[in-house]
């Protein structure tokens, strides 16, 4: 009875029959190096906050090492949100996250400027000692200053075993191949 009187008040259209939608789907994009091909279906991606351009927005990240990094980890773009900074400047942060319960990687795109910023994960950061709080449950970061080059470590509690080593720019190494060799020879010279 209420649909009836919805579409007697002109409240609900009838459905139209054999209509053909003017509607451009979104591109498939792919990430590419050697022999790795990975396709990133634009049209899957949430888009949480204000409207950003999905599809120019993964074409810049796309340059960005640590995306192919993350991507050929295993990881997937979980959302694309719109964010403010300290100073009131948009910009889009590219969620990251991978298939097993884990922590998110976020990378920050600047659309206007077409290029990538900082990027972070989001667990809690925990330095230890007595004053530190209990110990985080699943995750947690500390940083340490090597050599001039912050290096932020993140520690999964439910393997035992660190997960990911980045700084701001670059991610050094991604559990379990990306950097191995480099995470080794840091880890050997103590």
């Amino acid at each position: 009875m209420l649909l009836l009187l919805a579409f007697g008040a002109g409240c609900i259209d009838p459905p139209e029959t054999n209509a053909t939608e003017n509607v451009t789907p979104a591109p498939v994009l792919h990430y590419e190096r050697g022999d790795v091909l990975i396709p990133i279906n634009t049209s899957k991606i949430p888009v949480r906050g204000f409207d950003a351009n999905v599809t120019e927005v993964i074409e810049t990240l796309l340059a960005d090492q640590r995306a192919g990094a993350l991507l050929e980890g295993g990881w997937k773009i979980a959302s694309v949100q719109t964010s403010y900074d300290y100073d009131l400047r948009t910009h889009v942060d590219v969620e990251f996250r991978s298939d097993e319960p884990s922590p998110s990687f976020f990378i920050e795109v600047d659309e206007q400027k077409g290029h990538t910023g900082w990027g972070r994960c989001n667990v809690p950061r925990w330095l230890g000692g007595p004053f530190a709080g209990p110990y985080p449950e699943d995750y947690h970061q500390n940083w340490t200053n090597r050599r001039g080059v912050d290096w932020i470590y993140v520690f999964d509690h439910h393997n035992d075993r660190v997960v990911m080593v980045y700084n701001e720019t670059t991610i050094f190494y991604l559990y379990p191949s990306y950097g191995r060799e480099w995470y080794e020879s840091v880890e050997a010279s103590g």
